[in-house]
């Protein structure tokens, strides 16, 4: 029973923490298939344990029973009419089967009556509400947790939607956002142009598309709207009429939806979609199975987390065999070691695929992977897809074992692992694979703020070999600028001079500018202010930078493993050399000093600044930022829309300040 509940505890932090990458970072740790086998182990041991144990109790978060949430603290919450609630998956014509069983248990009266069903797609994207009152938009929201969702209105105004209906009516429409195939395609083409990263999926690109606090880039997206629900003034008695009424309405809706008159029909359509999906200019990860009669739904309900009548076909991932041909080991731009996979070609999901990631040497131990294998790979929504396993039966004596490699492919620097990563990492500061992404971190607002130099400018100095460290930045003159971007002079300038302003800058940004893995810019304010110099900082110990209130195990010892590359000394010293400024200078000014030492929260939108303007105002003025209102918090920045953080801290006694006082505060800084 022990072990059991041991599993219990396992499956929920691990689902949990799905949960909170897929959610809230857009990234799908494992495949849909995979995590909805772990979901449906972990329900199997709840009921197991009966439905009154602690274990089926809501009040424990177990994810069984709460609905996954992307709230956004960025955002102003919107409390949703109804719950927006998720779907329940199926992988199987048996599930399916089930499902109708179920139904026709709970519709006693058409126990041998066949149920008519409306079978969508299910598009991959962001599930999304738009509110309209007396036929005008009020407000688009998120999902959410299910009860409350983030407003992102002013995100989705170049939707291909009505932003009013011709009569003043007050409805709702749900939908799915997406980005399509085809606009995917360019927006990785233009990213790669300007130096950027590809994005994984067109689902991923649409989720953080609709979460971007800059509502001008959020617009320019090829983001776009299918519509599959309508609940207000003319609602229809089935899902297929309201589906017709929205088309009517100006709203886009899924290309075909299908009326099944029983549960064999709906099978018949899957199984012809699931053949066919390619032929969609947009993903598709399923079909979902809908009572078409809306009264009906009333009398079968709904969980805490799900909608009884209705349920998701799912696509199990595509799958196809072919050769390991030979394992090429990358750089990324954090320095951590990647194995990828060269394949001979194969067509999988319509595309023919060359090369799959093996994420990390664990990876290819536990599976067993050699080269000259014949391998399976799938391809889930992936730009690269995935190996998944071996053909043990094609295996030859020749199959080679793969042997990870020990230092960096790209400049030979030892290699390093931290106990709680699977990952091998180059920690050098000076290598090529990472130099490009360095700089750009060590440019931006948030580090030494040196303005007008972006991708493709980098790009161009370090092909032209005119920067092969950070430190070159400061060595670079007017002529090497213009042969590369063929800039005028006055831009030049201004370059050169944000460039010699950036000396100044107090010694947090510079820590924060070097990008050591897992410093982010609270644990480089503390640093800087408990050491005072880069010089102190060097020579401080382990167990002296482990009592530093920001500063845990994994920080610590990402310093201790950075500051012992001989290399990254010498990229320090030449940066002194340049003229930086090594002292913890931010707190040296009379105004300063009446911010330091307090502590923040920033709520709501605000008309004259950028939420982001005002946070790095309180870090370079010697302030901490907090997320969320507490014992320690000082004093609320509140701007319009707040939430609840506001009436939190009105109860608790905290100072608020409003816009217009943070002004004050920014001129004069007098806090009492």
């Amino acid at each position: 029973m022990n072990i059991k509940r041991s599993r219990i505890a396992y499956l929920r932090k691990v689902l949990s923490k799905y949960n909170d990458l897929y959610y809230k970072e857009g990234i799908s740790a494992v495949s849909d298939y995979d995590y909805d086998s772990l979901m449906k182990e972990l329900e199997d041991l709840e009921e197991e344990f009966g439905e009154n144990s602690l274990f089926r109790n809501q009040e424990s978060g177990s994810p069984s029973v709460a609905v996954g949430s992307d709230l956004d603290e960025n955002f102003k919450k919107v409390r949703h009419r109804k719950r927006m609630l998720s779907i329940s998956n199926s992988y199987s014509k048996d599930d399916l089967r089930d499902f109708d069983i179920r139904i026709k248990k709970i519709l006693t009266d058409q126990s041998d009556k066949d149920i008519e069903y409306c079978v969508e797609f299910k598009i991959d994207g962001i599930a999304v509400s738009l509110v309209y009152g007396k036929g005008n938009l009020v407000y688009a929201a998120t999902r959410g947790d299910g009860e409350t969702g983030d407003d992102i209105t002013q995100n989705i105004l170049g939707l291909n939607i009505p932003f009013s209906a011709d009569n003043a009516i007050d409805f709702e429409v749900r939908g799915e956002i997406f980005i399509s195939k085809q606009d995917f395609l360019r927006m990785n083409e233009e990213r790669e142009k300007e130096g950027l990263d590809p994005m994984a999926n067109p689902r991923n690109a649409a989720a953080g598309s609709v979460k971007l606090l800059d509502n001008l880039s959020a617009r320019k997206r090829p983001l776009k709207f299918v519509s599959y629900y309508y609940d207000g003034d003319g609602s229809r008695p089935k899902q297929s009429e309201n589906i017709d009424l929205l088309k009517n309405m100006g709203f886009p809706v899924a290309e075909n939806y299908f009326l099944c008159s029983n549960i064999e029909e709906v099978i018949a359509v899957c199984d012809k979609w699931e053949s066919e999906k390619e032929s969609l200019d947009y993903e598709i990860d399923g079909l979902v199975v809908k009572i078409n009669d809306i009264a009906l739904r009333d009398i079968i309900g709904e969980t805490s987390k799900s909608p009884r009548w209705a349920i998701a076909y799912k696509f199990k991932p595509q799958q196809a065999q072919t050769r390991l041909l030979k394992v090429d080991f990358q750089v990324g731009r954090t320095g951590a070691i990647t194995p990828v996979a060269h394949l001979e070609p194969v067509k999988l999901s319509g595309s023919v695929v060359r090369r799959a990631t093996l994420h990390n040497y664990d990876e290819i131990r536990s599976k067993d992977i050699r080269v000259g294998d014949y391998v399976f790979i799938e391809k889930a929504g992936e730009i690269i897809p995935k190996i998944t396993g071996v053909n043990l039966s094609m295996r030859t004596d020749g199959a080679e074992v793969l042997k990870m490699i020990r230092s960096c492919p790209a400049c030979s620097q030892k290699l390093m692992k931290q106990d709680s990563e699977a990952v091998l990492r180059c920690v050098n500061s000076s290598c090529p694979a990472q130099l490009e992404r360095q700089i750009l971190h060590f440019v931006s607002k948030g580090a030494m703020n040196i303005e007008n130099i972006g991708p493709r400018m980098v790009s161009g100095l370090i092909s032209s070999n005119l920067v092969s460290s950070l430190s070159d930045i400061y060595f670079i003159t007017k002529q090497d600028i213009m042969s590369v971007e063929r800039m005028g002079e006055k831009s030049t300038g201004k370059i050169l001079s944000s460039i010699e302003k950036s000396k100044t800058r107090s010694l947090e940004f510079l820590i924060f500018g070097l990008g050591i893995r897992h410093v982010g810019i609270e644990a480089s304010i503390a640093l800087a202010k408990k050491f005072k110099s880069m010089d102190d900082l060097l020579r401080a110990g382990y167990e002296e930078l482990l009592d530093i209130r920001d500063l845990g195990e994994v920080t610590t010892q990402s310093l201790k493993n950075y500051f012992s590359i001989d290399k990254n000394i010498q990229l320090i010293e030449n940066l002194k050399s340049a003229g930086l400024n090594m002292l913890y200078t931010s707190g040296n000014s009379k105004n300063n000093s009446l911010v330091e030492g307090y502590t923040f929260v920033v709520t709501g939108t605000f008309k004259d600044i950028l939420r982001n303007e005002i946070v790095e105002y309180i870090q370079q003025n010697g302030g901490k930022v907090s997320s969320s209102v507490g014992a320690s918090t000082n004093f609320l920045i509140c701007g319009s829309n707040p939430g609840s953080k506001l009436d939190k801290a009105e109860k608790s006694g905290i100072k608020i300040l409003y816009e217009n006082d943070l002004f004050r505060l920014i001129k004069n800084p007098d806090l009492s």
